[in-house]
């Protein structure tokens, strides 16, 4: 009993920085989406649900493309590798970087209405939605580097500057957006592209104090590029290190794409609706997400330490800390849904909409504790290959065939929602069975057999 309290206690120590940080992360997004959906409506909110997916997939490459660039900065800095070596690795990541912000940059700006169209996207929102993706599209390059400033000051390992550029721009988030929307003494009235101009403004003032701070603490970090150049060999070893997060992302907006294409052909409150409770999903599982990333360095410990037995008291010890804050958020959604909706949005129609999601889905939620818990031993173990492919399994033969069928037999909207559901509780089980039948101890017994036999 006293060890399980103490890898509770351990779980925990390592879970609330990790929560607090992507906490933060996420308000800086809410607050956008909050001043758009009170000062505006429910027209804005859906022409930026509708958008939301391809802006996943932006995202995605951004940071994937921010990680290649910031690999080689760092082993130059660090000094790990040859300098004339390392300045090669320089000029692929940037040359590989640029192109590829240049590439979406100019894809996304042309096809826009045509992305936009194959979604299904409402008529009534397809000119708000095609000029507010055409202006992210343009803020790419914006998107890059914010990516890039925020991977280099981890891996420094800086948390108070890193801290510093998601606060600064919550706070600017927080004052400008509202200001650009509504209009408010120079600031013109702009609506929602306002509050994107405000957004990219306030990204580029943050990039600007943390780049000005990297430069004056970290002299020789950023090693600039002496040619463009594009070298296969190169490249692929850089891959590598960008592959997990791009992979992770696009699975994101996956997901989000394979609802959104259900949900579009019933209006733009049901797309409304749509993107703020895929808000209030993510804020949902911010806890239980802490409590994975905390168990899978845990389990990695244990692993490396050859103590397996510990694993079964870290997976216990995850459920008991996970339950409590599930169990409440997911009763709270269940009894008080009205009012979680009216935070983001007060259209009735929308509101409506969304009351349903989460009285259907709050049993979903109950299941992220023992998702979350399977997948940090999983991931810990080295299978994180495995979680990537349940997920994508869970999407593809549960929840799009589910939502398909349920919403050509009379459920309307609601038959996705069920679909999600059923999504989220097939992929929960799915875990869960791989985490007892042990599989995913393969190749970590076989390494400590092999380095127990004698040479």
């Amino acid at each position: 009993m006293e060890g399980e309290v103490r890898v509770r206690g351990k779980i925990i120590k390592l879970a609330f920085p990790i929560f607090i940080e992507s906490a933060l992360v996420m308000v800086d997004g809410l607050i956008h989406i909050i001043w758009v959906g009170h000062l505006i409506g429910s027209q804005a909110v859906a022409a930026v649900g509708a958008c939301f997916p391809i802006v996943l997939a932006m995202s995605a490459i951004a940071n994937g493309a921010a990680k290649l660039t910031s690999k080689p900065m760092l082993q130059g800095f660090q000094k790990k590798i040859d300098r004339d070596n390392n300045q090669k690795q320089i000029n692929v990541s940037w040359t590989f970087s640029v192109l590829s912000v240049l590439l979406v940059t100019i894809g996304v700006f042309l096809a826009a209405r045509g992305i936009l169209t194959i979604l299904g996207t409402p008529g009534s929102v397809m000119e708000l939605a095609t000029g507010y993706l055409r202006i992210m599209a343009l803020g790419f390059t914006i998107m890059y580097f914010s990516f890039l400033i925020t991977s280099l000051l981890k891996d420094v390992g800086y948390t108070f500057a890193r801290m510093l550029f998601i606060a600064i721009a919550t706070a600017g988030n927080l004052l400008l957006v509202p200001m650009w929307i509504v209009g408010f003494g120079p600031f013109p009235e702009l609506g929602l592209y306002g509050a994107v101009f405000a957004s990219f403004i306030v990204s580029v003032v943050a990039f600007f104090i943390s780049l000005g701070y990297l430069l004056r603490n970290y002299k020789g970090l950023f090693i600039k590029p002496t040619q463009w150049r594009l070298d296969r060999d190169i490249l692929f070893s850089l891959l590598p290190v960008s592959m997990p997060v791009f992979i992770q992302q696009s699975l994101l907006a996956l997901g989000y794409t394979c609802i959104i294409i259900f949900v579009n052909p019933f209006g733009s409150d049901a797309t409304a609706a749509f993107y703020v409770i895929s808000r209030i999903d993510s804020i949902v599982a911010l806890p239980a997400i802490a409590v994975m990333i905390a168990i899978t360095i845990l389990t990695k410990q244990f692993v490396h330490g050859k103590k397996m037995e510990g694993i079964k008291s870290l997976f216990r010890g995850g459920l008991l800390v996970n339950i409590p804050f599930t169990f409440l958020i997911a009763l709270s959604c269940f009894l008080f849904p009205d009012y979680i909706i009216k935070i983001f949005i007060t259209t009735p129609s929308v509101v409506n909409i969304g009351v349903d999601y989460l009285k259907i889905i709050s049993l979903g939620y109950l299941f992220f504790a023992l998702l979350y818990a399977c997948n940090g031993i999983i991931n810990g173990a080295g299978k994180s290959g495995v979680t990537l492919l349940f997920s994508l399994v869970s999407l593809i033969v549960i929840r799009v065939p589910v939502a398909a069928i349920l919403t050509q037999v009379g459920l309307n909207v609601t038959g996705v929602w069920y679909a999600v559901l059923a999504s989220f509780i097939v992929l929960a089980v799915g875990s869960w069975l791989y985490y007892r039948s042990g599989k995913w101890k393969w190749g970590i017994t076989e390494m400590k057999e092999h380095k127990a036999m004698p040479s």
